[in-house]
């Protein structure tokens, strides 16, 4: 799990207040809570940078939040990260504020190993369908990424988040990766039938 120290900012929070924030080195950012609750923090620039390139758009993260000497140390994952128009510079970050015991809706990343068989022996392309999945899941069990073994699919199969196990998923029928007929093994199937 990746810690980063935030500080509690004034409440009052105006473009300048921002604009000043982000001039010092600090990004400005917010803490909710599932009350509805927030606490107003700032995070080092560079530190925030580093924290979503590690740790992508979810993930578990401990939050010290220094509240002038008294500190606090909570969990939380990302609610929204908000970049500039370039989509280069993050401007704002929210968190979500998270209990041991309590289950989370979180989008995290598909990935896949392995080459498909349609791939190898039929002519196929790997297709990835979905970048990311929405799961349910207590924090402690959040994953990095969902890896997907795609070594055994065939021409014009389909792998499906309902056929990963381990997970509940928001959506069972998301389809994650397929094997489609490229146009070269087109071309050899019509060969085939004349």
């Amino acid at each position: 799990m990746y810690e980063v120290a935030v500080q509690v900012r004034d409440t009052k929070i105006t473009q300048a207040s921002r604009t000043a924030l982000r001039n010092a080195g600090r990004i400005p950012a917010v803490v909710y809570d599932k009350d509805g609750s927030a606490i107003n923090v700032s995070i080092d620039a560079r530190e925030a940078a580093l924290l979503v390139r590690r740790r992508g758009a979810s993930g578990l993260v401990s939050l010290k939040i220094d509240n002038q000497g008294s500190p606090e140390e909570t969990q939380a994952i990302f609610k929204n990260i908000q970049y500039d128009y370039k989509g280069n510079t993050i401007l704002h970050l929210d968190f979500q504020r998270v209990h041991a015991d309590r289950i989370v809706k979180i989008k995290v990343p598909v990935t896949h190993t392995g080459v498909p068989h349609g791939v190898l022996r039929q002519g196929g392309v790997l297709q990835q369908n979905a970048q990311e999945t929405e799961i349910n899941c207590l924090p402690a069990e959040i994953p990095d990424c969902i890896r997907v073994d795609v070594s055994a699919l065939k021409l014009n199969e389909i792998v499906r988040a309902q056929d990963i196990e381990g997970y509940t998923y928001s959506i069972p029928n998301q389809a994650f990766f397929t094997v489609a007929s490229s146009r070269a093994a087109r071309k050899i199937a019509a060969g085939d039938e004349e």
